[in-house]
């Protein structure tokens, strides 16, 4: 008995599992390249985005002090909306930083929906 409920468990996670890897919308290179090319556009962010996780975190860098980065995430979130892209998350970093010290430290971020 023990033996079978063992069996339904792993094979429902492998269904499980299978299903979420279907489901899961990619990104084009086209999408990715369109919202980075208009994020370049904009005079907050003067550096190409640094970083896609997954499809579904873009990491924009910004200069700290220069910029406030909370609105720098939700400018950044309605280019994603106006390319019909809801389901990202953008996290905001300081590319100064990056640059010289190779520190990733988070200034701000947004869920986009």
């Amino acid at each position: 008995m023990k033996r079978t409920i063992i069996i339904i468990l792993i094979a429902a996670c492998v269904g499980v599992t299978w299903y979420i890897a279907n489901s899961t919308v990619s990104l084009t290179p086209q999408a990715k390249i369109a919202v980075e090319n208009s994020l370049l556009d904009l005079e907050e962010f003067p550096a190409r985005p640094v970083w896609w996780h997954d499809d579904s975190v873009l990491a924009i860098g910004v200069v700290e002090g220069q910029t406030n980065p909370h609105h720098a995430a939700d400018k950044a979130c309605q280019v994603l909306k106006s390319k019909g892209i809801t389901t990202v998350a953008v996290e905001v970093y300081d590319v100064v930083l990056i640059q010289k010290e190779d520190d990733w430290k988070e200034l701000a971020a947004s869920q986009c929906q």
